[in-house]
């Protein structure tokens, strides 16, 4: 029990040993920098409420916590001086530390105002949004990249801040080399993966929201939109509402098919098979009919053809076109449906058969003269 009032009664006799004024300068300081941080933050927030800038609100919000741990590390310095002698410099060391890691955290959430700001420019629900989604991707890749560069330069400062930590930092200059060996191989797969990130990004070959057809080891192929891209892994949301995430180096050493590299603009085919009898020139009036009142159809491309033809049947394709994969998909499905409808209402003889030949009387009559006629040279 005295030991646990030995530190409370030695704060206790050096703060009776303080000046009144120095005390109340110091409290005054600390919970005038906190009060400062709360009416400032509130003023903010009534003006973005008035402000056409409302994502520039969340971002605050969200900033609102390291605004305090600033203001309380910057009033911790003045007051630990409060503190007995034995402590201060410990006390002040972690103050310090308290204003690194809170200007890092203000430094973090500053790149988030930028990138938001930034991505106010660009528009992405046009049309053509190719160069929109492009800006949004690099911004949102160049902002992971400054937030992992304050983190680490705010761990190098915070360390360097401290004695202890120089020390233990010019103990281990010497076996840097190994470290380095050692942290390179552990990293190489993540470092990899962060470098194909960047690459990616400013190479221009992904986007978020760019259309895109991927087969993964398991050898199946995903037909989905790119949901999110980070440094080391990007989602994949499947058109089944299912997300696959893959490491951004798949991307970077493995083909895949990206429907939107250039534009949203695709091409569909439908395949019919269908009986020799079909009436080509009346299907094709039918089928452009039907496309040029579809609002699916982007007035591009309507070709109905015969590309095949075998002992049995032939082979139709419809080709047309639409604005993008999911509409072009939408279209493919109604063409299909409406001409099949077509054939079977008005021409059911089109439709595909199969066809074979019965021998009538006279020919079965001559067959069994054949057989007879055999099987009396067999006899004889």
């Amino acid at each position: 029990m005295k030991a646990m009032n030995l530190p409370l009664s030695s704060l206790l006799a050096t703060a009776r040993g303080l000046p009144t004024g120095r005390i109340v300068a110091a409290i005054s300081a600390f919970a005038g920098a906190v009060v400062l941080v709360e009416v400032a933050y509130r003023v903010a927030r009534v003006f973005l409420r008035r402000s056409a800038v409302h994502d520039l609100g969340a971002v605050l919000d969200r900033a609102r916590w390291a605004l305090r741990l600033l203001a309380v590390s910057i009033a911790g310095v003045e007051t630990v001086r409060l503190a007995p002698a034995n402590t201060h410099e410990g006390l002040s060391e972690a103050a310090r530390v308290g204003i690194v890691f809170a200007s890092a955290w203000l430094a973090i959430k500053a790149t988030g105002v930028l990138q938001v700001l930034a991505e106010g420019r660009f528009d992405v629900s046009t049309a053509d949004n190719r160069r929109a989604r492009k800006a949004r991707t690099q911004l949102l890749v160049l902002r992971r990249v400054l937030n992992v560069a304050i983190v680490v330069l705010a761990i190098f400062v915070a360390l360097t801040a401290l004695p202890q930590a120089r020390i233990l930092g010019a103990s281990l200059l010497a076996s840097a080399g190994v470290l380095g060996i050692v942290a390179g191989i552990a990293g190489q797969s993540t470092l990899g993966n962060m470098i194909a990130g960047l690459q990616i990004a400013f190479s221009d070959s992904l986007r978020l929201n760019d259309v895109v057809v991927v087969t993964p080891p398991s050898g199946t192929a995903y037909w989905g939109t790119i949901e999110e891209l980070t440094l080391t892994y990007v989602v994949i949301a499947v058109w089944d509402q299912r997300r696959l995430v893959l490491p951004v180096s798949y991307f970077v050493t493995t083909p895949f098919e990206n429907w939107t590299r250039h534009s949203s603009q695709l091409l569909g085919s439908v395949h019919l098979f269908l009986d020799y009898r079909a009436p080509m020139e009346e299907l094709r009036r039918e089928f452009q009919s039907f496309v040029e009142g579809n609002p699916l159809w982007d007035r591009r491309v309507a070709v109905l053809q015969v590309v095949l033809a075998t002992e049995q049947s032939i082979q139709l394709r419809a080709l047309v076109s639409a604005r993008s994969g999911s509409q072009a998909w939408d279209l493919r499905c109604a063409v299909r449906e409406h001409l099949i409808s077509y054939v079977r209402h008005h021409h059911p003889e089109a439709l595909p058969r199969t066809r074979f030949e019965v021998a009538g009387d006279s020919d079965l009559h001559l067959a069994d003269e054949g057989v007879a006629a055999r099987d009396g040279s067999d006899g004889t």
